[in-house]
């Protein structure tokens, strides 16, 4: 945990790896935290994997679905996310008694049903389960805003989940995810100018934070920043080097920045090469 708190996720990954390979396979603390690694490194494969093995063993563990359904999201598995964020209001202990609220055509959307009708059944399912939990007690609600924006996201309501999510860091300044996800969301709808600022707050909150970089690098590219998106991508793959898939984008951002001489440097993958060219932090 203070490797994970520190940012070093490596290390953070290897002692939670240790734990289960060597103390208790069947620890779901570790299993999420080893899950939630992955994901802040934007790996939402490797997440999956771990956060179902959480649930398997813990299946109340309220901040493993949630991560859990952010993580579907990502991977754009929207029924399995739908799931998840469902049991993480029903398994949650604090909702506990809370009066389960009905959705027409619930009943009739049946496994016979067509996709698109199911998962139109589900958001709403999710949407108003989420809604009644905020309900209870709003000033206490930061993680059912947390997904609920997570639900706008897949039902593409971005300018709900950006609420959502807005009153969801007045609840929790601190939480450098929440300013990831507001972010996330400003760049899907086309605002990665307004994106901008969250992320630098996620970032000034946690500066070893794999996945925000990443978001923001992307940004930068959407807004033609090209030299600063390389950057970002190159302090991404600093901090992940497993992150592969981050030298294609890369070498987008340096032929559109038509910085033609670097091209060698990201075929051949070599990030201390571009310590003379551009400002990151080598790890």
């Amino acid at each position: 945990m203070k490797h994970f708190d520190a940012g070093n996720m490596s290390e953070a990954i290897g002692a939670f790896e240790t734990e289960l390979r060597h103390v208790d396979a069947d620890n779901s603390d570790a299993w999420r935290m080893l899950g939630r690694c992955h994901a802040e490194n934007d790996q939402d494969r490797k997440a999956i994997a771990c956060l179902e093995r959480a649930v398997d063993r813990d299946p109340y563990s309220v901040e493993a679905l949630l991560l859990l359904g952010t993580s579907y999201v990502n991977e754009l598995d929207h029924p399995r996310a739908l799931r998840n964020l469902k049991s993480w209001a029903t398994h949650n202990p604090t909702y506990a008694g809370m009066e389960l609220p009905s959705v027409e055509g619930a009943a009739s959307a049946s496994a016979s049903s067509p996709p698109e009708e199911r998962e139109r059944t589900a958001l709403e399912e999710a949407k108003k389960l989420l809604e009644k939990a905020i309900e209870v007690d709003p000033t206490q609600a930061a993680d059912a805003m947390e997904a609920l924006g997570v639900v706008c996201n897949v039902s593409r309501e971005y300018d709900a989940a950006i609420d959502h999510f807005r009153k969801a860091i007045d609840l929790r300044p601190d939480d450098y995810q929440l300013h990831n996800k507001l972010g996330a969301t400003l760049a899907n709808s086309n605002r990665s100018d307004e994106a901008l600022p969250a992320y630098h707050k996620a970032l000034q909150l946690k500066p070893k934070y794999a996945r925000c970089w990443l978001n923001m690098a992307i940004s930068h590219a959407n807004l033609h920043n090209y030299d600063e998106a390389a950057r970002c991508y190159l302090q991404t793959l600093s901090l992940n080097p497993g992150a592969t898939h981050v030298w294609s984008y890369l070498r987008i951002a340096l032929t559109c920045a038509e910085r033609w001489d670097l091209l060698p440097l990201a075929a051949s993958q070599n990030l201390a090469g571009f310590k003379e060219h551009f400002d990151f932090v080598q790890y």
